[in-house]
């Protein structure tokens, strides 16, 4: 598989930049201890969605491709900014496989494909009642587009997540429950192409699909 683009060492870079020069959470445990600076947090869900047009080409017929649901893994690490936000690095696989509908004929399977999401962003919580803390989320980086086919190469690509969801602590503040729901959207090349001329020469561009995808998920937090 590919390595990453140069977008994502940057990303990383900024991520540790954040990271060292963050400032510890001011609120204190229970018991008088200190808070957690962090957590970990292993999770499975279900993501669905992800299909775009295509148009006719040497490669591929007119038609739609389209990525069918399946379960998702991942995990999310977490480092506590202020006591209600948080800096977050996740990793997000998704297998699953390609059906392609054609304009004209029946819709056949084109083979199993995987997604992998490597992002980082941000987490903003809201006052909940008791233990249970809703939240926001929004997060950059990459997707991994990875067909099984082994005349297919993988790509990585410009993506980003928008989502939300709930923490509930256990009364250790040591453990807890996560939920969240996220948006994730991918840019892929169209393979229509644009062109203009101007005086210093001819211009040629690919258009844009976007690949759109939904993911629902429950982890286990573990504090530290």
């Amino acid at each position: 598989m590919p390595h990453p683009t140069r977008s994502l060492r940057g990303l990383a870079a900024t991520a540790l930049l954040l990271l060292v020069a963050a400032p510890s959470a001011a609120a204190q445990g229970l018991g008088g201890g200190p808070a957690p600076r962090g957590e970990l947090t292993p999770f499975g869900g279900y993501q669905w969605g992800g299909s775009f047009d295509t148009d006719a080409s040497s490669q591929i017929a007119a038609g739609k491709l389209i990525e069918q649901g399946a379960f998702s893994w991942g995990a999310i690490f977490s480092y506590f900014v202020s006591p209600s936000s948080a800096f977050e690095v996740f990793y997000l696989r998704q297998d699953t496989n390609v059906e392609f509908d054609p304009h004209q004929g029946e819709t056949r399977n084109v083979g199993d494909f995987a997604n992998n999401y490597i992002q980082v962003g941000g987490r903003r919580d809201f006052a909940g009642a008791g233990a249970l803390v809703p939240f926001v989320s929004l997060s950059l980086g990459v997707n991994g587009l990875d067909p099984k086919a082994s005349d297919i190469d993988s790509s990585w690509r410009f993506a980003w997540t928008l989502g939300g969801g709930a923490r509930y602590m256990m009364p250790n503040q040591r453990v807890g429950l996560r939920l969240d729901v996220r948006w994730m959207v991918t840019p892929v090349p169209s393979g229509d192409y644009g062109s203009w001329c101007t005086v210093w020469g001819c211009y040629a561009t690919e258009g844009t699909e976007w690949l759109n995808q939904g993911n629902a998920s429950a982890g286990l937090m573990v504090a530290f």
